[in-house]
């Protein structure tokens, strides 16, 4: 806020001379100065103090001793007066310190003022115990009547009233009402009850059916708290006041007949008139002037409480379509992605079955047909005719297990001279063929990767079902207070939706007009959902989607050295966060190196992300890439996993570690070695997957690395250097891992035998 701003909020700008612009303020501070509670007048002076101008304050301070003189507080006016002053003295001087510290400035301006009162004239015990009392009231009354003047000036900028500046607003007319007391006309008809019907009438009428309640309650009360009434007043003002916002759709003639009989009700229950704080006649005659309101101040009041902001909320079933969309929509991808895998695995298993056909043919001709006088014709002259016959013999084979004289078709038994030879060739080979198949898991694992692909899946949607279940909820009672707060701020939301997952973090799907600066939106957020809030993304529908912050993140450094320092590794390293905030570090290492290891370290940890970013679990993830890696082309398909997962919400962390190297955490002085336990992926179709779980503080680091650094040197000591390395204070994760890397390359000899990958990791709060 800056210094102008601050001087027009406080009114602190140089004395000036009266304009009549200041009549109105004027006015309404003699009204608040008339008002009494339990004998006090402490609405003057919390109006003063926050609505008047303290430009003009010595007008104030006059009028506030003109409206004491008119009252039985006459004899009290010394201790208002010195209040006025301290806090006018405070405004001059004093810096800009909120509304609160303002408030309590002005109670304990009030507190001074009694003091010097009770100096001289103090009676006992009661006497302290009102001043304090007189005090609080004051203070309040502060934020009311501040509440009151910022929706009073910003109103045509809004879009919608909150529920508690209406109550603010409510609050300040029931003592300006009051403050009409002692004002009585002709036949006993109060000036101030025909004010507070007519007020209550026009919330009821313009306002919705809570307002007109709380509106009804809150100015009966106010309007006649200087009277033992008060209670009853409150209750026929509350029950009138919901009678009238009932009929309200029969137009301005419906809510004055509404409140009319409201009115009645209480007099029926009384039974007599005279039982009563409010007559008959006040009723009517505030009635008949609402009724009677020119159209252009039906118009002003109309703009006043207008709602014309219509908060488009989403309905459940709708919350979850959109919900369930985007979760599959994601798992859809990730299936995407396995079925490319499966179908680039089946064309070269076709393409191996078909090479290895021709070979065995190639084998069996070689063996029996060279040495045979019809070998030009049968395989030149007459070539697809044997093709076909000998295709015959497969087809036999393949479905008998065997070829037997007996099984030979006729058509190849009477054109081949060595038949017999041929057959006894055609099965050593084909058993050859099969025990390959077998080696090369063709023909064993096939069915049950497949029968645990599917295993997996439906775990997996299993788990789905249960975090559709009970995994999120709809924070609908936090929207409405969401948009009252934007709407404060001048920013008009139409559509708010709050989910809040399991683990209480928040996300926020929000939609407002173009234009709007994203952080006034976050430090909304935050004060409302009391918990950081930041910007994520724009989604389907122009909505805005705002998360819950993080309470830590990961700094990590990356460094990396290939085998004889050639330009492609065969490890690979990814580092990614998701939408639960948890932070993955992988590293995959695939057998050997170069472009080989490279392809299967990199499938792997393709896969890997997709299916973690898509809500798999780490368990599932890794099963169904080692069902993958299983398959075996055309080659053994080997591929280590060693991950990391940081909770950045809790600083838990787990290993999973599939034949990778061991890692290291330090964690204050103390530095602990997680090893693996299992064999790598794709070796065997039914690994050990087991995470190992370890809580961290901010400022611990974890060292992770391939074999190529862990058994650098291959000294005696093992890792034992890098714990000395990880040890060592460093500024930067940068710095820790060029240091490991840089050590692990000296101890090779400068010959690096293997490619290294290593990642820092330090968990800092924030």
């Amino acid at each position: 806020m800056t210094q102008p701003e601050i001087k027009e909020r406080r009114g602190t700008e140089a004395l000036r001379a009266p304009l009549l612009k200041d009549i109105g303020a004027t006015t309404l501070l003699i009204l608040a100065g008339r008002a009494s509670v339990l004998g006090m007048f402490p609405f003057g002076m919390a109006f003063f103090a926050s609505c008047f101008d303290k430009s003009i304050a010595y007008i104030g301070i006059t009028a506030l001793c003109a409206a004491l003189m008119t009252t039985s507080g006459s004899y009290m006016l010394v201790k208002y007066l010195v209040a006025a002053l301290v806090f006018w003295i405070y405004t001059r001087f004093g810096k800009e310190r909120g509304i609160v510290a303002d408030a309590a400035w002005c109670g304990g301006s009030m507190l001074v003022g009694s003091i010097v009162y009770l100096l001289y004239n103090f009676a006992g015990l009661y006497d302290i115990l009102i001043i304090f009392i007189e005090a609080i009231v004051t203070s309040v009354m502060y934020i009311i009547f501040q509440k009151s003047k910022q929706l009073i000036k910003d109103r045509s900028k809004r879009a919608r009233t909150a529920q508690d500046e209406l109550i603010s607003v409510s609050v300040s007319v029931g003592v300006m009402i009051t403050g009409l007391s002692g004002i009585v006309f002709p036949y006993n008809i109060a000036l101030s009850n025909i004010i507070s019907v007519y007020a209550v009438l026009c919330i009821s009428f313009y306002g919705s059916l809570a307002a007109a309640g709380s509106g009804g309650l809150c100015i009966g009360f106010l309007a006649s708290m200087s009277s033992p009434s008060a209670v009853i007043m409150m209750g026929i003002f509350g029950i009138s006041a919901l009678f009238s916002n009932l009929l309200k759709a029969f137009g301005r003639f419906g809510a004055a007949i509404g409140f009319l009989g409201g009115t009645a009700v209480a007099l029926l229950y009384a039974s007599s008139n005279y039982a009563l704080p409010v007559t008959i006649a006040e009723t009517a005659i505030g009635a008949l002037l609402f009724v009677v309101t020119p159209s252009k101040w039906r118009g002003a009041l109309s703009a006043f409480f207008s709602t014309s902001l219509k908060l488009e909320t989403l309905s459940s079933d709708v919350r979850v379509k959109q919900y369930l969309t985007m979760r599959l929509e994601k798992i859809s991808d990730a299936f995407r992605s396995l079925e490319e895998c499966f179908e680039n695995a089946s064309g070269k298993r076709l393409k191996t079955y078909g090479k290895d056909a021709a070979s065995l043919l190639d084998e069996v001709s070689g063996r029996v047909c060279d040495s045979c006088p019809n070998a030009v014709r049968c395989w030149q002259s007459d070539f697809t005719r044997t093709y076909r016959n000998i295709m015959l013999l497969l087809d036999t084979i393949e479905s008998k297990g065997t070829l037997t004289p007996s099984s030979v078709p006729t058509a190849f038994r009477d054109r081949c001279l060595r038949d017999d030879i041929f057959v006894t060739e055609f099965n050593h080979v084909y058993e050859m063929y099969k025990k390959n198949l077998v080696r090369v898991g063709e023909a064993v694992n096939g069915r049950d990767i497949v029968a645990r692909q599917y295993g997996e899946i439906s775990s997996l949607m299993r788990g789905m079902a249960d975090e559709v279940a009970a995994g999120f909820t709809f924070r609908e009672d936090m929207e409405e207070n969401i948009v009252s707060e934007l709407d404060k701020r001048g920013i008009i939301a139409f559509e708010v939706s709050v989910v809040e997952d399991g683990h209480g973090c928040m996300e926020v799907y929000l939609g407002v007009d173009k234009g709007v600066e994203v952080g006034a939106i976050s430090r909304t957020l935050e004060e409302v959902l009391e918990t950081p809030m930041a910007y994520r993304c724009d989604v389907a529908g122009g909505l805005m989607k705002f998360t819950s912050c993080a309470r830590y993140e990961a700094e990590i450094a990356i460094r990396r050295v290939t085998r004889d320092f050639t330009d492609v590794s065969g490890d690979c390293i990814d580092s990614f966060s998701s939408d639960d905030y948890k932070h993955y570090v992988v590293i995959s290492d695939g057998m050997g190196s170069g472009r080989r290891a490279m392809t299967e370290s990199h499938i792997t940890l393709k896969l890997l992300r997709e299916f973690l970013l898509s809500g798999f679990g780490v368990r599932t993830s890794i099963d169904m890439i080692n069902s993958v890696l299983c398959l075996k082309l055309d080659y053994e398909c080997f591929s280590t996993i060693d991950l990391l997962c940081v909770d950045l919400m809790t600083g838990i962390c787990e290993f999973y570690k599939i034949g990778g190297a061991e890692s290291l955490v330090l964690h204050g002085a103390d530095v602990e070695t997680i090893f693996s336990v299992s064999l790598p992926a794709g070796m065997i179709s039914d690994i050990k997957i087991q995470g190992q779980t370890k809580r961290l503080s901010s400022g611990d680091v974890i060292m992770m690395m391939t074999d190529g650094v862990s058994e650098a040197g291959f000294g005696a000591g093992g890792t034992n250097w890098i714990k000395k390395e990880i040890k060592t204070p460093f500024d930067t994760m940068e710095e820790l891992a060029q240091s490991v890397i840089d050590a692990a390359v000296k101890k090779s000899r400068d010959s690096v035998l293997d490619d290294m990958t290593v990642a820092a990791v330090r968990l800092k709060e924030i």
